[in-house]
């Protein structure tokens, strides 16, 4: 580990992100270990293994080597599969301690929130080269010492335990997204994207490009609702669908691709495998129907999907 972080040929963007992946499993160890010390459910075992296993392969995972990874994911996916991962007896902080905080910070609490977003694009437009994910880190540094001036009351373990309060609802859907970025890199290698193009190829009519937009869009939407993830079904579509039948028939491919993961996003914005986006958080707002966010979202989403198209349609026409 220290000759990594020693070897001036890895970009300074790639340590600091290699900090935040070693941070984040510390603290998915930490939950995993309060579970067991806790014991706050019957599953209190499988529930500190799932966090444990799962902080280690975040934390190491660099350097792990292949098998030895592939076992831990292994084991961490058990306890998820069979339901094992529960939350704990953590409650949320009562409503007067709520409202005492709410007069002290007031609306300046979404500041924080904001600071992903802000410090991601700001990472993005001046330093070239650095990925926008180190703008969480950041934003998390400077959003707790905000806090903590804003309420003197915050101490490390607020923050700790509070975190693990909101990890501890998410459960084990946390994991699906990674699960699902996985998925997407092994169907790529198997060649889904060439067995797609061959399936298509007998159903699209070769030369119209208008045709294999619908398709191409199509694709998009549905593959991102089975997979949750429009970056794992952006690769396979484009491969199977969007090369052989509208880049190859001239269209341009900025354009194409850009919009077509844009389709994507549609079909997020419809499914529960999306959990990160449309169940987690339902289940923070404790909202009775764990699919409302779903619901608010088709007309939307089917409004955007058209759209895309015609959108598309026009490109491809000039």
């Amino acid at each position: 580990m220290l000759t990594y972080f020693m070897n001036p040929e890895i970009t300074v963007s790639n340590k600091l992100l290699q900090v935040m992946y070693i941070l984040s499993g510390f603290f998915c160890i930490y939950c995993g270990v309060r579970a067991w010390f806790v014991k706050a459910n019957k599953y209190w075992l499988p529930t500190g293994l799932f966090w444990s296993m799962l902080g280690i392969v975040v934390a190491f995972g660099q350097w792990l080597p292949p098998m030895v990874s592939g076992v831990i994911v292994c084991i961490t996916c058990i306890p998820a599969a069979l339901g094992m991962v529960k939350r704990g007896n953590l409650q949320a902080p009562p409503k007067e301690e709520q409202q005492k905080n709410f007069k002290k910070i007031g609306m300046k609490i979404f500041i924080p929130a904001f600071g992903a977003g802000v410090f991601s694009i700001l990472i993005s437009v001046f330093l070239k080269g650095w990925s926008a994910l180190i703008g969480s880190l950041f934003a998390t540094i400077v959003g707790v010492i905000l806090l903590v001036i804003w309420n003197k009351e915050n101490k490390p373990m607020t923050f700790l335990e509070e975190g693990r309060r909101f990890l501890d609802m998410t459960s084990a859907i946390y994991i699906m997204p990674l699960l699902l970025s996985c998925l997407g890199a092994i169907f790529t290698r198997a060649g889904v994207g060439d067995a797609f193009s061959t399936i298509f190829g007998k159903i699209i009519p070769s030369g119209n490009v208008y045709i294999g937009i619908v398709a191409y869009a199509l694709g998009m939407m549905l593959f991102t609702i089975i997979m949750g993830n429009a970056f794992a079904a952006i690769t396979v579509m484009t491969v199977g669908i969007g090369v052989p039948f509208v880049l190859a028939l001239g269209a341009d491919p900025l354009y194409m691709v850009t919009l077509a993961m844009t389709c994507g996003y549609c079909g997020t914005l419809i499914t529960p495998m999306a959990a990160n986006f449309n169940i987690v958080p339902g289940v923070y707002l404790e909202v009775k129907d764990k699919y409302s966010i779903i619901k608010m979202q088709a007309i939307p989403a089917a409004i955007m999907f058209v759209f895309q198209i015609g959108y598309m349609f026009f490109i491809a026409s000039m």
